[in-house]
């Protein structure tokens, strides 16, 4: 296996053994006190092709996915459900790119929302992406605590998502997982000019790129978070660890940030 990017303080790398086979599935853990919780990376999957091969979602295996695509989700769900100690089934969104937070729905259940707060130990929420930045929100405290987990891109953030998902649950600590970075995401000037006012440091000095970890910890501190951490790896750059929408033209899996209070 190829060395693991160095992560920015506050996550580790941990790589778990697939039960069934040799084959080793790394996720970026963030170090929180009382959340099982794990960003997942491509890698120890059961899909094939563009979608090699732990893809979360359902969609993606749809449209470019092989025809057991449910079974082949379902496996890789139960797979990353594993890293947190819960099975395949779920509380998840269907996201919209917007900044609606809800209480998480439960498995089975899917409103539009960007965004899902839990203080019950039942649920395993998750949200997934393939070059926006998934955040975990910590609140309150051990044996009295409550989490969030948002998707957010540019629009996400530039609506108040992760403003919206911190004040749900008075958070003090959101984490930042890998998504596309300021190297690689590069946009037009309207982005720009959504982001000029508001996320002022979070546009490099050439005005092409936009730092979304950047404008989220931003977003989150004026939010009342105390604590921001950053994973700072790039989707789009790691084309063997993550899926990329950018950089894959839009044929690519899913990978998710997923986790539950314990």
């Amino acid at each position: 296996m190829n060395r693991l990017p160095d992560p920015g303080a506050g996550f580790i790398w941990r790589t778990d053994p697939r039960e069934e086979t040799s084959a080793q599935t790394p996720s970026l853990v963030p170090q929180a006190v009382g959340v099982a919780c794990a960003y997942t990376s491509r890698r120890g999957g059961t899909s094939e092709g563009v979608l090699s091969s732990l893809n979360v979602s359902f969609k993606a295996e749809k449209e470019l996915g092989a025809d057991d695509f449910e079974e082949r989700v379902l496996t890789n769900r139960r797979i990353a459900g594993a890293l947190v100690g819960a099975d395949e089934h779920w509380s998840t969104i269907r996201q919209v790119h917007e900044a609606e937070i809800v209480r998480a729905p439960g498995a089975g259940n899917r409103p539009a929302a960007d965004g899902q707060w839990t203080d019950d130990p039942i649920d395993t929420v998750a949200v997934v992406s393939a070059d926006c930045v998934l955040c975990l929100f910590i609140g309150g405290k051990k044996g009295d605590g409550k989490i969030a987990v948002a998707h957010a891109g540019w629009r996400g953030v530039v609506a108040g998502v992760v403003s919206n998902a911190a004040r749900s649950i008075e958070a003090h600590t959101v984490y930042l997982g890998p998504a596309i970075g300021p190297c690689c995401f590069e946009v037009g000037p309207e982005v720009v000019e959504a982001f000029r006012g508001r996320f002022a440091s979070s546009i490099a000095e050439d005005e092409r790129h936009v730092d979304l970890w950047s404008a989220a910890g931003s977003e989150a501190l004026r939010a009342g978070v105390r604590e921001v951490f950053s994973a700072r790896i790039c989707t789009s750059c790691h084309e063997g660890l993550f899926f990329s929408h950018r950089r894959d033209k839009g044929k690519t899996g899913r990978q998710a940030l997923v986790a539950r209070l314990v």
